[in-house]
C-alpha cells in the first residue's frame, strides 16, 4: 500500500479550501500539502527508509504536518506526551531508538537529532516527491505506554490498521452516529493528537476534506470561544473535560451546537446529567483500545437522551458494538468473561491466528446488545483516560528512594477517574517515610503526572501509615 496516499489525494482535492486553523490563520489544502511534502523529504533523509521518528510538540498546525509527513515518508512515528517530565521523555527517546525527533520550540534543545517546528514551515516551496510503498503490517505509529527495565511498552498501529481506522471513522461520521449530518462540519481538536482524538476526528476530517480548528491544549474558555467563532460541529474530549466545560458554560448554553464524542474513563452519572442539561444530549461515548480498535462500541445521542430522562441503567453501559466489528466473550474462570475483538483495526502484534485480539477487559453484553465492563484480568490501571502499568511506577519509586525495599502499585476505585493509582511502600527499618507532597513531587520528576500515585501508604516494621 502507498503511505499517506489518501491524505495526499485529499489535500490536492482541497487545494483552495481552508482546512486547518490553529489560532493564527487558516491553512489551505495546498499549503498543507507543500509543508507535508517538504518535511517528509527531510525526515526520510534523516531517518532513512523505515526509520523511527519521535514527535514531541503541543497541538498546532505544524504538529499536524509532522504526523502527516512521517506517514507520507513511510516511517514509524512515536508520539511523546508534550506534558511529560524531561526524564520520562528522554527515557522514551532512548528506549524507542529514534532516528530523529520533531519538536516545537518549547521542547527543543535535548539532542542533535531534533528538527524544530516553526511557522517557517509554511514558507517552503517543495516539489512533490514519489510516495512510498509500505506493507500493510508495517508499523505506522507506536502509542507509548511506559518504559521499564524491560524496555519500551508501546502499542503498534500498522499502516493497515490506520487505514481501517480512517475508513471506520469516515463511515460513522457520514452515517450520523457521530452527530448530525445535515449541518456544516467543523471539528475541534482539544485533546493532544497522540490520543484518541486523532483516530476519530483530526485525521478523518482531513481525509474527508472537512475543516477543523486546533487548540494548543484543552481550556474551557477557548473551547466555548472556538465553538461560537467557527461554528464547530463536533469534538472529542475525556469526561473530565466535559465536566469542566459544563461548569464554565453560560446558563443553558442555548447556542451550543457541538456534538461531543468522549471516552477513556467513566463519566459519573450526575456529571453526565449536568452536561446533558447544559448542552442537550449531543454526546456519543466511545469505547475501544488502541490495540483492538477505536471505537468498538458507541453509546449514541439517543442513548444519552434516555439517560437524561432518568435511565440510570443505561448510563453504566459502553453502548452497542459498531457495524463491521466482531466481538466475543471468552471464559476466564470464576464466571467471568474477557472481551475479544476482531476487525481491520486490530494491531498485528495483538491478534491471534484467527484475527482475535483479547483486550483484558472483563465484560458482559445484555439482551439489548449493550456492553458493560467489570474490571480487568491483568494489573493495568485505567485512570482518567490514561493507562498506567504498575511495574513502571514501582521501578520509579525504588529508583527515587533507595530506602524503599519494596512497593506494590494497584488501581483502586475512584468515582471521578474510574481507578486511582495506589501505592503501598515498604521502608527499611528506622526510615521516616516522606510526606505525600514530597513523595509525589519527587516521582513527578520521573513520571507523567497521571502515573504518580494519588493514594499512598507506607509500611515500616509491618505497620501501615498514611501521611497527610
Amino acid at each position: 500500500m502507498i503511505a499517506g496516499r489518501r491524505i495526499a489525494n485529499a489535500l490536492a482535492a482541497a487545494a483552495d479550501d481552508p482546512l486547518v486553523h490553529d489560532g493564527d490563520t487558516w491553512r489551505y489544502g495546498a499549503e498543507l500539502d507543500a509543508a507535508v511534502a517538504w518535511l517528509s523529504t527531510e525526515l526520510r533523509g534523516r531517518a532513512g527508509l523505515g526509520g523511527r521518528v519521535g514527535i514531541q510538540a503541543w497541538n498546532s498546525a505544524e504538529t499536524l504536518v509532522a504526523h502527516l509527513a512521517a506517514e507520507r515518508a513511510g516511517l514509524t512515528r512515536v508520539p511523546i506526551d508534550p506534558g511529560a517530565p524531561a526524564a520520562e521523555a528522554n527515557a522514551i527517546r532512548e528506549a524507542a531508538a529514534l532516528d530523529a525527533v520533531v519538536v516545537d520550540a518549547e521542547h527543543a534543545g535535548s539532542g542533535a537529532d531534533e528538527l524544530v517546528l516553526s511557522t517557517k514551515l509554511w514558507e517552503v516551496d517543495a516539489p512533490h516527491t514519489d510516495l512510498v510503498d509500505v506493507e500493510a503490517d508495517d508499523t505506522a505509529c507506536q502509542i507509548v505506554r511506559s518504559v521499564t527495565a524491560q524496555g519500551l511498552l508501546a502499542i503498534p498501529i500498522s499502516y493497515g490498521n490506520w487505514a481501517a481506522h480512517m475508513a471506520l471513522a469516515g463511515r460513522l461520521w457520514r452515517s450520523g452516529v457521530y452527530g448530525l449530518v445535515d449541518q456544516p462540519r467543523c471539528y475541534l481538536t482539544v485533546q493532544q493528537m497522540m490520543y484518541g482524538t486523532s483516530l476519530v476526528g483530526t485525521f478523518p476530517f482531513l481525509e474527508a476534506g472537512w475543516p477543523q480548528v486546533i487548540l494548543r491544549s484543552f481550556d474551557p474558555s477557548a473551547v466555548l470561544d472556538a465553538a461560537a467563532r467557527f461554528g464547530v460541529s463536533a469534538t472529542f474530549m475525556v469526561p473530565g473535560m466535559i465536566t469542566r466545560l459544563a461548569e464554565k458554560a453560560p446558563d443553558g448554553a442555548s447556542d451550543w451546537r457541538v456534538h461531543v464524542l468522549y471516552g477513556g474513563a467513566p463519566f459519573p452519572l450526575e456529571e453526565m446529567r449536568t452536561a446533558i442539561r447544559t448542552f442537550g444530549p449531543r454526546f456519543t461515548q466511545l469505547y475501544g483500545r488502541f490495540e483492538g480498535g477505536w471505537p468498538i462500541t458507541v453509546l449514541d445521542g439517543h442513548d444519552h437522551a434516555r439517560i437524561g430522562a432518568g435511565d440510570d441503567t443505561l448510563a453504566t453501559s459502553c453502548g452497542r458494538v459498531v457495524d463491521g466489528v466482531d466481538v466475543d466473550l471468552r471464559a476466564v474462570g470464576d464466571g467471568r468473561h474477557e472481551l475479544r475483538v476482531r476487525s481491520g483495526c486490530v494491531s498485528p502484534s495483538f491478534r491471534d491466528p484467527d484475527g482475535w485480539c483479547s483486550l483484558g477487559d472483563v465484560a458482559s453484553i445484555d439482551e439489548q446488545g449493550y456492553l458493560r465492563l467489570h474490571g480487568r484480568v491483568d494489573g493495568m490501571i485505567n485512570t482518567g483516560s490514561f493507562h498506567v502499568y504498575p511495574d513502571e511506577v514501582v521501578a520509579a519509586i525504588l529508583a527515587t528512594y533507595p530506602a524503599a525495599v519494596a512497593a506494590d502499585v494497584q488501581g483502586e476505585p475512584d468515582p471521578r477517574r474510574g481507578q486511582a493509582v495506589a501505592a503501598t511502600v515498604d521502608w527499611a527499618v528506622g526510615t521516616v517515610p516522606p510526606s505525600d507532597s514530597e513523595f509525589r513531587s519527587q516521582l513527578a520528576e520521573r513520571l507523567a503526572k497521571y502515573k504518580v500515585p494519588r493514594v499512598i501508604r507506607h509500611r515500616v516494621n509491618s505497620q501501615t501509615t498514611t501521611p497527610h
